[in-house]
């Protein structure tokens, strides 16, 4: 009777033994997540603006001042102020890229006098940086129409003027803007709200030397900033009266280092995010 109940106790300490290294062998199963293709992809800042001036792309965290958070397009949007930035310490891949995708969604009031920067690629030795996008002031009630400067080298000016019509209906509501410069075909374009705008010729094909522009090389590039010029964060020299900070809202904004087609862009359009 002792020895079989002996060999039972044995038996069950062998089996007690065998699942325990049964589980030893095979330990939960724990999928690590492989971010190569979303650090490495085209698209290179994403800011969401959901309570944070976090980069999703590379969970960069910016250094925000005088900003706040709203309501916004998709969830919250950056509100700007006089005194607004979210400033961060290096452009990453923005600073390779020979073409590019800047889109976002704008909701502003008029200002007058002065030029609002909505975002600036700097450049340390060059007092216009690498690229921008600017608002000039609009002090006419009657007139809802934008004066938009985008630069990347060469300057785009939404004026009114030589064939550059000024972006309609832009103030007090959410309007989509993108622009693309693809370096295979040397082609500029610009999208209001998912439709690309007609551009002159001049502007659409954009030369250097009376060759197609090609391949963009961005030069000097440090640090990258939202609503601010690179002067206001002690790049080139002190900022001049006219550089204003941009006081309107911002909600989903992207940077690719490629050129999205139309229909791309009419589908961040459409989707809202």
């Amino acid at each position: 009777m002792l020895k079989t109940a002996a060999i039972i106790l044995m038996a069950g300490l062998g089996g007690l033994g065998f699942t325990s290294c049964q589980k030893m062998e095979r330990p939960e199963l724990v999928l690590i997540p492989d971010d190569t293709a979303r650090l490495n992809g085209p698209l290179q800042l994403y800011l969401g603006f959901e309570d944070s001036p976090l980069d999703s792309i590379h969970f960069d965290e910016g250094t925000a001042t005088g900003i706040s958070y709203v309501e916004g397009v998709h969830g919250k949007a950056y509100q700007g102020s006089a005194t607004g930035q979210i400033q961060f310490a290096s452009a990453g891949k923005l600073a390779e890229m020979s073409s590019f995708t800047v889109a976002f969604w704008l909701n502003t009031e008029k200002h007058e006098g002065g030029a609002q920067c909505i975002f600036m690629l700097p450049n340390t030795e060059d007092f216009w940086g690498n690229m921008f996008a600017t608002i000039e002031g609009n002090g006419n009630p009657d007139d809802n129409s934008m004066q938009l400067k985008f630069n990347f080298g060469p300057w785009v000016d939404f004026s009114g003027s030589n064939g550059m019509e000024r972006l309609p209906d832009m103030y007090g509501k959410w309007r989509h803007l993108a622009f693309t410069y693809d370096e295979n075909t040397s082609v500029f374009s610009a999208y209001l709200d998912g439709q690309a705008i007609p551009l002159p010729a001049a502007v659409a094909n954009p030369e250097a030397n009376g060759e197609p522009l090609g391949p963009l090389a961005f030069q000097n590039v440090s640090k990258f900033v939202i609503g601010a010029y690179q002067q206001h964060i002690g790049i080139q020299n002190d900022p001049e009266a006219w550089m204003l900070r941009y006081t309107g809202m911002l909600d989903q904004f992207r940077v690719y280092t490629k050129a999205l087609t139309a229909e791309e862009v009419n589908t961040l359009f459409a989707s809202k995010k």
